[in-house]
Order: structure tokens, then sequence, then C-alpha cells
């Protein structure tokens, strides 16, 4: 890429090489190697990979349990020697996919710190209520449960700052996949991710894959995640820290924030029926909540929508932070990344909503 000429040892990152190498997943008989990151398709990806390297039979990617993503015995250039992986490099096709930085950054937050996530909450939200809130409540401390946007983008800024609690969820995308060092030959975005992904299945001659895929890619890929998300809220244990409708409230909004159901669609449950549905009783009502998002244009405006409403919590001189740490990412994978685009119009309140699970 043009924007790397003379930033090849500038442009690096602080990853470790045992953590890119793990990022890298290869398939000698197809000749392609892919670099997977966070927050971009990539657990949809690491799937697919499984398939297209022979690893399993099934027959879509989503016959495939999202848990199961990481390894299915693909593999990696976690132990290659130098030599195998310039080998492999130089005879494969190279793909990623990246996506806006900033709305990465927010798809993060959002999975990982407000929708229940016990692991995150104890490792970042704990860390973030000690080193970024003033005064936090006992319970905030010791559950790490109630992060805010604004507290997330100081934490994140930080830990990018001093190299510390760091997380490939959240890290830049150079950092990930070294876009300056390996040339990658298929750069894919997220924001036309079904495009690209068709494009390369039938680019490399997966025609029955590509063909099933594309009967109804949308949906399926919706219908995958409220299955996936059903499970998690259902399955996580956050006694002690939020309510079981809390915890319900918080997914059902995340939802929403993602698009994949209505802003109109009110939370169904209430006081003892959270404490009783099952997996299929919270799945089921995701698929009646779709409504107007069925339409991908409206879908978008509410995503929009929210990410205006998350960026507007966030301070001018945090926004500059953000755009010096996202200036790689803003060039390599030519994003335009202005700052106006996540905030909302001068003069203009917002009111919470997204982000406020009071009116779920």
């Amino acid at each position: 890429m043009k924007v790397c000429e003379g930033k090849e040892f500038t442009y690096v990152g602080n990853n470790s090489e045992t953590i890119v190498r793990n990022h890298f997943v290869y398939d000698l008989k197809t000749k392609l190697v892919y670099c997977a990151m966070e927050k971009i398709g990539s657990t949809f990806w690491r799937r697919l990979f499984q398939i297209l390297a022979g690893m399993s039979k099934a027959k879509s990617p989503f016959d495939i349990p999202p848990g199961a993503a990481l390894g299915g015995g693909v593999k990696t250039f976690s132990e290659d020697t130098f030599d195998h992986i310039y080998a492999v490099l130089e005879s494969s096709t190279k793909l990623v996919f990246t996506r806006d930085p900033y709305l990465r950054l927010l798809s993060g937050y959002v999975d990982k710190l407000f929708s229940p996530n016990l692991m995150f909450w104890n490792s970042i939200g704990k860390f973030t209520m000690t080193t970024i809130r003033k005064n936090a409540s006992d319970l905030s401390l010791k559950c790490g449960h109630d992060v805010t946007f604004a507290e997330f983008v100081k934490y994140f800024i930080q830990s990018e700052r001093t190299n510390f609690k760091r997380d490939g969820h959240f890290i830049p995308m150079y950092d990930h996949c070294r876009p300056c060092q390996v040339k990658f030959d298929i750069i894919g975005k997220m924001e036309s991710f079904e495009e690209d992904t068709l494009y390369i299945l039938k680019r490399f001659g997966f025609s029955e894959l590509h063909d099933r895929l594309s009967m109804d890619f949308r949906n399926s890929t919706n219908i995958d995640s409220f299955r996936d998300q059903a499970r998690i809220v259902i399955g996580s244990n956050v006694e002690g820290c939020m309510s079981y409708c809390e915890k319900q409230k918080r997914m059902w909004r995340k939802m929403q924030i993602r698009g994949t159901i209505s802003k109109h669609s009110k939370f169904p449950f209430s006081g003892k029926q959270c404490e009783e549905i099952t997996v299929d009783d919270y799945f089921n009502a995701l698929i009646k909540a779709e409504g107007d998002v069925r339409d991908p244009v409206i879908a978008g405006k509410y995503r929009q929508e929210a990410v205006r409403e998350a960026y507007s919590t966030v301070s001018e001189e945090d926004m500059k932070e953000l755009q010096i740490i996202f200036k790689p990412d803003c060039e390599i994978f030519s994003y335009e990344c202005n700052i106006l685009d996540y905030k909302p119009e001068d003069g203009i309140a917002i009111e919470p909503f997204f982000f406020d699970t009071s009116t779920a």
C-alpha cells in the first residue's frame, strides 16, 4: 500500500510477535491466509475458514457454533519458523477485513462491557472503576458492571498510552495484522461484509458455498446472532451485580444498538418472568422484535443514532486523542475518520435511549 511507503518501521504497533502470529490462519491447499481481527466478523470468518480448509464438513459457517470458531484444526503461524511463514505468505493470497475504527471501538464496548460479560467486567470493568471513575460505589468496584462509554474511552486512551491492560477487541487494527509489513491482496470491509465475503468465495471457486450463503445472508447472520446472544444472556451469572431483568435488558439494548431488532420493540418480560424464561423464550422474543429493521436502510439509521448517542458523551479532548491513536488505521485502510461524523450536529441535544435500560 502506498500509504505504508517509508512507514514500515513506524506503523508497527505494540503487540508481541506471539500475539500477531496467532491472528493469522492459513491453508496450504487453497493457498489462503486470513488475518482475524476481533470485532470485524472474525467469529464468522474463522468458522468459514474451517470449511474452506476442509477441517469441517459443515455446509455453512452458521452450522458451526460460535464458541467453536477458535481452533477447529486450522493452522496458525503460532509455532511456525520464519522460513515457513515467509514461504506461506509469498505463495498465498492474503486477506483481511477492516472496519471504521470508531465504530469498532464502540462495538467492543457494547459487546464486552455494556452487555453482560463477567469476564470483561472483572478484567477491564473493575480496572476502569479504580483508575478512571472518582468516588466509585462499592458495587461498581466489586462488579465493574456499569462502565460508561465515556469512561471506557478514557480507559482505552490510557491503555494505548501506557501499553498496559490492552485488549485485542479494542486495540488498533494495524497492530493486529501488520498491513505495512504483510502485503494483503484482499482487504474486505465490515461495511460491505456480505458482498466482500461472497466475492472471495466466488473468486476461489467455492461456488456451492457462495450460492448457499447468498440466498439469505443477512437473515442467517441475524438468526445466528440471536441464538448466540440468547444463550449468553440466559447462561450468564451476574448475581450480586444486577438483576435478571437488568441483564436481559442490557442484551436487548445491545441488539437494538446493532440494528438487529427495532428500537421501537419494548423488552417483553418483567419481574418473575425474567427469572423463568429459557434460551428459546429469549430467542423467540428477539425474532419477534425485528420489526422495521428488516429494512437495512432503517437498521443503518438506528445504528448511526446509537453511534452519535455514544460519542456525544465523549469530551473533545478525548476525541482528539482518539484521532491520534486511530490515525494509522484511518490512513492505511482508507477511512475518512472525520470526528464530526460520530457526533450529533451542533446544538442538537441527544436524549439517552440506546444506553439507558430504564426505558427498554
